[in-house]
């Protein structure tokens, strides 16, 4: 039996090479340690407190998929406090949560609370994408820098699937605004809903139902990103013309909906 390995057209010159290396090691079932030194350590639970939420783009890691039938893979890339994830093949661009483990392991989730990778306290990965039940990934390479891509589902599907999403953590009705003013930056308001329906369910988790409180979201431009919340209205704040820095971060959401809580 042959499998296939297919690298990225996206990644070229030495990281390329490189990639090409660690397959043919693996085919071969040697090791390729020079790898290991072309490539960043995967994001912990503990790296992504530490981070500050303006870090520089460093750019990421790009890993083989074991469980891909086609041994296709991810890239993976910290930046500063927020962990991105893009699947080769795809436009979509996910924002994950770290989540502690036991031993020391990180789980990551996307917005809906599904589990997408773990990484071990030796820094292994093991990825959940096309296999519910985990796959080694394997680091290949450096990757440039993940740029938003284009959605996958239309801007007011989405909106409407993230209204569904908080109607049903909050146990009322809840209404979300403001999206149709990123008519040109699609990518960036739907990138805020899925980061909103993370936070907002993470802070369910910490405590109790701070969702109960929530009755409308209003996403809006402002110079700087930042979450607000009063007389429940969750306000969120992007800035689309700043790059990635201009986001929010689930733990700001989060953040905002607990002391808000706590204050109360």
């Amino acid at each position: 039996m042959v499998k296939e390995f297919h690298v990225p057209a996206a990644i070229s010159g030495a990281s390329r090479v490189a990639a090409l290396a660690l397959i043919a090691a693996m085919a071969t079932g040697f090791a390729a340690p020079a790898i290991a030194q072309d490539t960043q350590a995967a994001p912990t639970f503990a790296s992504t407190r530490a981070a500050k939420p303006s870090a520089p783009q460093q750019g990421g890691t790009w890993y083989v998929d074991m469980g891909s039938d086609k041994n296709t893979g991810f890239v993976l890339e910290q930046r500063g406090s927020m962990v991105l994830l893009k699947v080769d093949g795809s436009d979509n661009v996910l924002s994950l949560m770290p989540v502690p483990g036991q031993r020391g392991d990180t789980f990551f989730m996307d917005y809906a609370g599904r589990m997408v990778l773990r990484v071990t306290q030796q820094g292994n990965v093991v990825s959940y994408i096309h296999n519910v039940s985990g796959s080694p990934a394997e680091p290949s390479a450096k990757a440039p820098p993940i740029t938003p891509g284009a959605m996958t589902a239309s801007l007011d599907k989405m909106r409407a699937s993230a209204a569904t999403e908080l109607t049903k953590l909050a146990g009322h009705e809840v209404t979300i605004w403001g999206t149709q003013s990123f008519a040109s930056d699609e990518a960036w308001a739907a990138d805020a809903l899925n980061i909103l329906v993370l936070g907002v369910k993470n802070a369910n988790g910490l405590a109790g139902k701070a969702a109960s409180k929530v009755e409308k979201v209003t996403i809006r431009r402002g110079k700087a990103p930042k979450v607000g919340f009063k007389d429940g209205e969750l306000i969120v704040d992007v800035n689309p013309d700043d790059g990635w820095s201009g986001r929010v971060t689930p733990e700001a959401i989060t953040n905002a909906l607990t002391q808000s809580r706590n204050a109360g």
